[in-house]
């Protein structure tokens, strides 16, 4: 869930890098839904199935934070319908929706020959996982959601007020101004790359730890022209969030990560647990929206504790 939506939302409703040891076995692409999904694993042992966020975005966000978990774990990623190596050749309301891909994530499921999945959804992608789960229920055998996006609109309206606030006045302006640039909107990956290096630097609490996120999840032309092009369609999924509706359906094991400084108001995850009967609430300290990058530590440790007693 990026800040790049932020505005645009919050407007209209107020008027390939390779890393050093990396675990690599397999990449390519699975034909599902009528896409071809690009997907990477890394590692051996259970498996795991890592969702990044957006819609926008793409799995290196997450691919070289997760490899030493991938020492003891079998971890797929893939990039979304239309998102990152995705690629579509149109994008409409038509064939971009939450149904679509929460069909897409069963469809790699079974594609994989996965009999119960355990699913790792960061900011969007645990929106998703949770959509998925609340109408796949026993195809899950555990649920993960870092930092996800809130469970109904008016806390993520809420979160990205809260975002906001973190800019001077100046810095919001600019910001605007990059995004309504002719340039962003061609999809030139500069103009992205800067956009993004201010709008997620604002939700980091380790301020130094954006050039490490930066390295991995930097836009390429074709990965920027994606972004343009899933914007509005990103913003009006994000006007109808339904996924509190469901919750009550999922019965796994679930546990639901965020950082303590997070811009994702707090009363989202604590919503979620409410709701979901199954499940448990861990907030990482020193770290906002990327725990897994700023407090890696104490993240995989709350992790793999999890994993340890729901075996």
């Amino acid at each position: 869930m990026k800040i790049m939506f932020a505005g645009m939302l919050l407007l209209g409703l107020l008027a390939e890098a390779g890393h050093a040891g990396e675990m690599y076995q397999d990449q390519g692409y699975k034909l599902v839904g009528g896409v071809n999904h690009f997907y990477r694993i890394s590692g051996e042992g259970e498996t795991f199935i890592v969702l990044h966020g957006g819609p926008g975005m793409y799995h290196d966000e997450l691919y070289p934070f997760f490899q030493d978990f991938a020492k003891t774990h079998r971890v797929i990623f893939y990039d979304q319908r239309g998102n990152g190596r995705s690629v579509m050749e149109t994008i409409d309301s038509s064939n971009f929706t939450i149904d679509l891909m929460v069909e897409d994530l069963e469809g790699l499921r079974q594609a994989f020959g996965i009999d119960k999945l355990n699913i790792i959804g960061h900011s969007w992608g645990g929106l998703l996982a949770m959509y998925y789960t609340a109408k796949y229920p026993s195809n899950v055998k555990r649920l993960i959601t870092v930092d996800s996006a809130p469970v109904n609109t008016r806390l993520l309206i809420l979160s990205y007020e809260n975002q906001i606030s973190r800019f001077s006045e100046n810095e919001w302006k600019y910001l605007q101004g990059l995004w309504e640039s002719e340039a962003y909107l061609a999809g030139d990956p500069d103009v992205h790359n800067e956009a993004m290096r201010l709008s997620e630097g604002s939700i980091f609490y380790n301020k130094e730890m954006i050039d490490t996120y930066m390295d991995a999840a930097a836009f390429n032309a074709d990965t920027a022209r994606n972004a343009v092009a899933l914007n509005d369609l990103s913003r009006d999924m994000k006007l109808n969030i339904t996924v509190q509706d469901g919750l009550s359906k999922i019965t796994c094991p679930t546990l639901i990560m965020q950082g303590t400084h997070d811009f994702i108001v707090p009363e989202s995850s604590q919503l979620a647990h409410q709701l979901i009967v199954n499940s448990e609430v861990v907030f990482i300290e020193g770290s906002g929206h990327y725990p897994y990058i700023e407090n890696p530590v104490d993240f995989f440790a709350a992790l793999n504790s999890f994993i340890e007693r729901t075996q």
